[in-house]
C-alpha cells in the first residue's frame, strides 16, 4: 500500500509543494504516476532568509492549504534555505559503521559554532573504501529553527519526518560529478542566487542584489575571490535554473571564458510520469521534485530531523505500549470485579449448602446410630434391665455400707459411681460384679474424704449383650 507525501521547499516568497506516493517497499523504486506541484505565495516578511517571522500567517496559510488536501497527518519533508545552516564535506579515515556517529560527534565540536544545546546535526556517507577511508556530507542547523517549522507544520496537519538544505538536495539530484567544480545559477529577475558547488556538496551560496545589471559583475569578483582562497579550484561548468535572464547570464560568462560549458539544469534519475511537473514548472520544482525523486527511491539522505523523529517514535511506542498494559490492567481489574460479584453469591450459596449437607450428614449418622443402638435394645431388653436390676438390689441388701449413687450404661459399657466407709465393701463389689457377668470391671477413681468416707468410680462390660443405648440411674441412699 503506498502512503502519500509532500515536499516543501520553504522561500522568502512563496512555499512550493510536491505531492507523490511512496511504496514501502525499497525494490519497487519509484513508480508513483499521480504527482502535484503546487505554489504557495507569502507575504513579505513571513520569511526571512530561512527565519519564521510570523508564525500566526504562516500557520493560516499552511491550515488553508491542508484542508484543501483532504486528510490529515500527511508525511512531510522540508527543504530550507542554506543560510541558517552548515554544509561541508570531510575526508576521514575509515571508521566502522558502530563508531561513526560518536567519531563524527567530535567532528562536529570542532568545526561547528552552535551551541550543543540547540545543535541539530546529521551525516551522509559519499564514497567509502573499507579499512581506507570514508567521505561524509555533514549538514548542521539550529534545533530551535526546524522545532519551530516542525511544530507549525504540524499544527497544520502535517508530520514532519525529514529535513534537509535545499542546495544539497540539488547537488545530490543534479548527478555533480565527485571531483567535479560546477557554477549554478538559479532564480529570476526580481530573485537571484548563484552556488559554487565541489561534487554534490554546495560549498558556497550567495544571493545576488536587486540591480540585474550588475549581477553578471558580481558573479565574476565572487569567481576572483574564491579562486582566490581556493587556488586547486577546477571551475569549467555552468549550470543554469530559471527564465531568460539566468540563460542570458550563463552565456555572458562563458564568452567572458569563466567556464567553458554551459547547460540548463536537468535532474537524473526521474520517472516520466514526473518530468512533465519540471517541464512544466522550470526554474521552481527541481529542489521538490529532486528529493521526492530521492525519498521514492529510498536513495539514502541527508535528515537534520533524523534523530528527533527516532526519538518521538519510540516515545510514541513506549506510549503506546503503557496505554495498551494500563488498559489490559483495567479489562482485568474490571473482570476480576465482576467475577467476583457474581462468584461472592454462589460462594454464600455453596457455604449455605455444605452447612446444611453437614448438619444432614450429622442427623443421619445419630438417627443411624440411634437405630442400631433401638435394635440392639430391642433384641435383648430383658438382659440389659436384668443387669442394671441386679446392680439395684446389691445397693438395697440390709447391712450393706454401699452407696451407689448413679449407674451410666452406653454401648455395652456401665459405669458406676458410689461410696461407702469401708474400703472393702469396694472390693466387695467389684467381685459381686464378676460374679454377676460383668466383664473387666475397673477402678476408675478413688478418694477418701474428711468424713473417712471413700468416694468411688469403676466401669464393667456387660459381657456378649454391650448394649448400644446410654441409661442413666440416679439412685438415692440404700437402707
Amino acid at each position: 500500500m503506498r502512503k502519500r507525501s509532500v515536499v516543501f521547499e520553504l522561500t522568502d516568497g512563496e512555499i512550493r509543494a510536491f505531492w507523490f506516493s511512496v511504496s514501502p517497499f525499497k525494490k519497487q523504486g519509484h513508480s508513483s504516476v499521480t504527482v502535484k506541484f503546487d505554489c504557495i505565495p507569502i507575504p513579505t516578511g513571513v520569511i526571512e532568509q530561512g527565519n519564521i517571522r510570523d508564525e500566526k500567517v504562516l500557520l493560516e496559510l499552511l491550515s488553508a492549504y491542508s484542508a484543501q488536501n483532504l486528510g490529515k497527518n500527511h508525511k512531510a519533508y522540508l527543504a530550507i534555505p542554506l543560510q541558517q545552516g552548515f554544509i561541508r564535506s570531510y575526508t576521514l579515515p575509515w571508521i566502522p559503521k558502530r563508531d561513526r556517529k560518536s567519531a563524527i560527534s567530535l567532528l562536529v565540536d570542532e568545526e561547528i559554532s552552535i551551541t550543543r544545546s540547540d545543535l541539530l546535526f546529521d551525516f551522509l556517507v559519499l564514497s567509502e573504501e573499507k579499512h581506507k577511508g570514508i567521505e561524509i556530507l555533514l549538514g548542521a542547523t539550529r534545533q530551535s529553527l526546524i522545532d519551530q517549522y516542525v511544530h507549525i507544520f504540524g499544527r497544520a496537519g502535517f508530520t514532519v519526518t525529514g529535513v534537509d538544505f535545499a542546495f544539497s538536495i540539488l547537488g545530490q539530484s543534479l548527478g555533480f560529478g565527485p571531483n567535479e567544480d560546477v557554477l549554478y545559477l538559479q532564480g529570476k529577475s526580481d530573485s537571484f542566487q548563484i552556488a559554487l558547488f565541489r561534487g554534490a556538496v554546495p560549498e558556497s551560496v550567495r544571493s545576488l542584489n536587486e540591480r540585474v545589471e550588475a549581477w553578471e559583475d558580481e558573479i565574476r569578483r565572487f569567481l576572483l575571490y574564491y579562486r582566490t582562497q581556493h587556488p586547486d579550484l577546477n571551475l569549467k561548468r555552468l549550470v543554469w535554473n530559471g527564465d531568460s535572464v539566468a540563460e542570458s547570464l550563463a552565456q555572458g560568462l562563458l564568452t567572458s571564458n569563466h567556464v567553458s560549458e554551459v547547460e540548463q539544469a536537468t535532474l537524473t534519475d526521474i520517472p516520466d510520469s514526473w518530468r512533465q511537473v519540471l517541464e512544466e514548472n522550470r526554474g521552481l520544482s527541481e529542489v521538490v521534485v529532486g528529493y521526492g525523486s530521492r525519498i521514492s527511491a529510498h536513495h539514502p539522505e541527508l535528515n537534520l530531523w533524523r534523530q528527533p523523529n527516532i526519538t518521538q517514535t519510540v516515545l510514541r511506542r513506549y506510549r503506546g505500549i503503557a496505554a495498551l498494559a494500563v488498559a489490559l490492567l483495567l479489562i482485568g481489574i474490571i473482570s476480576g470485579l465482576s467475577l467476583h460479584q457474581m462468584a461472592s453469591p454462589l460462594q454464600q450459596d455453596v457455604q449455605q449448602i455444605s452447612s446444611q449437607g453437614a448438619r444432614l450428614e450429622a442427623q443421619v449418622k445419630q438417627q443411624e446410630a440411634f437405630e442400631t443402638a433401638w435394635n440392639k435394645v430391642k433384641m435383648n431388653p430383658e438382659r440389659v434391665g436384668d443387669g442394671i436390676a441386679q446392680i439395684q438390689a446389691i445397693n438395697g441388701l440390709p447391712g450393706q455400707k454401699l452407696i451407689i449413687e448413679q449407674v451410666t450404661y452406653k454401648q455395652g459399657t456401665m459405669s458406676l459411681r458410689g461410696s461407702t466407709m469401708e474400703a472393702s465393701n469396694v472390693q466387695s463389689l467389684i467381685s459381686e460384679l464378676r460374679t454377676m457377668g460383668w466383664e473387666q470391671p475397673t477402678l476408675s477413681s478413688y478418694k477418701l474424704t474428711s468424713r473417712n468416707t471413700v468416694e468411688f468410680s469403676l466401669s464393667a462390660k456387660r459381657g456378649r449383650a454391650g448394649a448400644e443405648s446410654q441409661t442413666t440411674t440416679a439412685l438415692a441412699e440404700g437402707g
